[in-house]
């Protein structure tokens, strides 16, 4: 449950750099070019066989606040992320 809730704050707090930006779609761009590329990175270490650039902005953050967390071993973060790959 407390890991639902951290990833929860961590949506909303990506959320809202997101929408700060929303007026200039160039740095929006690049912002999320470079949370693709740090989602694939992981992925590639994970094992996980997903093109980041098939995730929505919602799920990226999902999984960079999964990834970031301290509370998850490797098998955990691993199941995380997943769901949330699942969840469309």
């Amino acid at each position: 449950m407390k890991n639902i809730l951290a990833a929860s704050a961590v949506l909303f707090a990506l959320s809202g750099g997101a929408l700060y930006a929303q007026d200039d779609t160039a740095t929006m761009d690049v912002g999320l070019s470079m949370l693709e590329l740090a989602v694939s990175k992981q992925f590639s270490q994970l094992g996980i066989d997903t093109d980041p650039m098939s995730l929505s902005l919602n799920q990226l953050a999902n999984i960079k606040g999964v990834l970031g967390s301290s509370e998850f071993n490797k098998n955990e973060k691993t199941a995380a992320i997943k769901a949330a790959i699942a969840r469309n």
